[in-house]
């Protein structure tokens, strides 16, 4: 280990989703191990570990375990932006799931004479979306037993933070071009849903809202919650929208809002850390 200190790891893919967090890093110490860099310091009084991931599911589940290997980690977070899937949901809103899946975990299934068929049982109960149909993934948990998992619990009392925090936190609306017309709000609570893929896709977007009632996706949060489950570590995901997923214009909105996106999940994750 490089630091027995025990610490909170905080978690971006990108380094703009960070860069709120890392200006007010105090008492910082960089590591460096095999091309992954750490951050340690004090954040929002408590000690941290920052560790930009990279974006997809492989890259933040191997960097989430390398950060336990390495540190003594207390609890995981991932802090960044992502995608609407929710419509009732705006951009620049910060939204905080109670549980994480990987939706696009799926059995690609043949196409019979009445549409696509599984090529076995799939016990998720979701329904398709054409030949691809929802499972759940085989985990073992910290006790070493093994089970079917669709869906990845957060930690009750980092929770139990965000919904106070949703009522007290002011989020930005943003300034010049890349400013919101309407105060954007946190939202805590629903699912959320991760996937190894950028979607841009209005029909994919809404098979997922009506089949997981999901409020965002993103590349990166269910790897992250799956890792911390089997570590028996609390985990939660802070998510502020950039976009709504599939949008004609959702190109656009995310180069003007997601640094703001980032920017407004990281006040939401100072003010987590701050409860803990």
């Amino acid at each position: 280990m490089l630091d027995d200190t025990p610490r909170i790891a905080v978690l971006g893919a990108m380094a703009s989703e960070l860069s709120a967090l890392r200006k007010v890093l105090t008492d910082t110490t960089e590591h460096g191990v095999a091309g992954a860099a750490f951050t340690t310091g004090t954040l929002a009084g408590k000690a941290v570990v920052l560790v930009c991931c990279g974006v997809s599911m492989v890259n933040a589940a191997m960097m989430a375990q390398r950060t336990l290997d390495l540190f003594n980690v207390t609890h995981l977070v991932v802090s960044g932006c992502a995608g609407g899937v929710d419509p009732e949901l705006k951009v620049g809103d910060v939204f905080v799931a109670s549980q994480w899946g990987q939706y696009l975990e799926v059995v690609m299934g043949r196409e019979g004479p009445s549409g696509f068929e599984p090529a076995s049982g799939i016990p998720s109960g979701y329904g398709n979306f054409g030949m691809m149909f929802p499972k759940p993934v085989m985990v073992t948990g910290p006790d070493g037993e093994t089970e079917r998992r669709f869906w990845f619990p957060v930690g009750p009392a980092m929770l139990a933070a965000a919904r106070k925090l949703s009522a007290a936190v002011v989020l930005s609306k943003g300034a010049g071009a890349a400013q919101l017309d309407k105060a954007p709000k946190v939202v805590v609570g629903g699912n959320g849903v991760s996937g190894a893929a950028f979607v841009n896709n209005t029909e994919l977007r809404d098979y997922v809202f009506a089949t997981f009632e999901a409020g965002v996706l993103d590349c990166e949060s269910a790897a992250v919650a799956h890792v911390a489950w089997c570590n028996a570590r609390p985990f939660v995901a802070v998510r502020g929208l950039s976009s709504l997923a599939g949008a004609g214009d959702g190109d656009k909105l995310y180069t003007a809002f997601n640094q703001l996106a980032s920017d407004n999940a990281a006040l939401v994750t100072m003010g987590i850390l701050r409860a803990l």
